[in-house]
């Protein structure tokens, strides 16, 4: 592809998971009663991002994009898991869980594996609060899959931090670690509402980060373009 029709299409596949996104939110928030949108859109808003990063050309690193994009098909299968009628929760955690690891191997390749302690204490005091709440009303399985799920995802968005603090300036690390926050953050609230209280517009404070947080995480495997050179007046 060339470097134009390499921008239109990644900005027509954001269009389209920001479309299938809002639509998916839509529909769980006011249109109960037509499951089949959500079907549709809720896939097909993370499917999206994933094409948009395995089609990144330029990429900062060929591994890094491969590691990314699956990441995000893996996000796809844990949100059809997660749709499906009978309860398939713990097999989308473990499908999610996936996602996490290549996230955090992705990091690992673009930075010392979690060289600032700052970025380790924050997301452990994170986890920790969660796991407070949610643990005492869970057992069995369930149980085990939460807290690795929780120890995982902590030492992913660590990971992105840590990488952000060895490169400030670097726009790929900017963007990963604020797609990880985001994605603890979503995370958090999910296991929240599901597990200890009922979260007020649940479906849109769940999902809106979680989309925002994977468009930046498959944001961040482009290289940033060049800066426009000014000529002297």
């Amino acid at each position: 592809m060339t470097p134009s029709t390499s921008s239109s299409s990644r900005t027509t596949l954001l269009l389209v998971a920001a479309l299938a996104a809002t639509a998916t939110i839509v529909g769980l928030t006011w249109l109960p009663d037509t499951p089949a949108l959500v079907w549709c859109t809720k896939p097909l808003a993370t499917a999206s991002l994933a094409v948009l990063a395995l089609r990144t050309d330029p990429p900062i690193a060929a591994r890094y994009r491969t590691l990314v994009a699956l990441a995000l098909v893996l996000s796809t299968v844990g949100d059809v898991l997660l749709m499906l009628p009978t309860d398939r929760f713990v097999a989308g955690l473990a499908a999610f869980l996936g996602a996490h690891v290549l996230y955090l191997a992705a990091f690992a390749s673009r930075a010392a594996l979690l060289r600032h302690r700052s970025g380790v204490i924050g997301y452990a005091a994170v986890a920790t609060v969660v796991l407070a709440l949610v643990l005492p009303v869970v057992g069995g399985v369930l149980r085990t899959a939460i807290i690795a799920y929780v120890i995982v995802i902590a030492l992913m968005a660590a990971q992105a931090t840590s990488w952000m603090l060895d490169a400030p300036t670097n726009r790929s690390a900017r963007l990963a670690a604020i797609g990880a926050s985001l994605f603890v953050a979503s995370d958090a609230l999910l296991a929240l509402d599901r597990f200890v209280l009922i979260v007020p517009a649940r479906d849109a404070l769940v999902l809106a980060p979680y989309w925002l947080g994977q468009a930046c995480l498959a944001l961040s495997v482009a290289v940033p373009p060049a800066p426009a050179l000014r000529l002297p007046s």
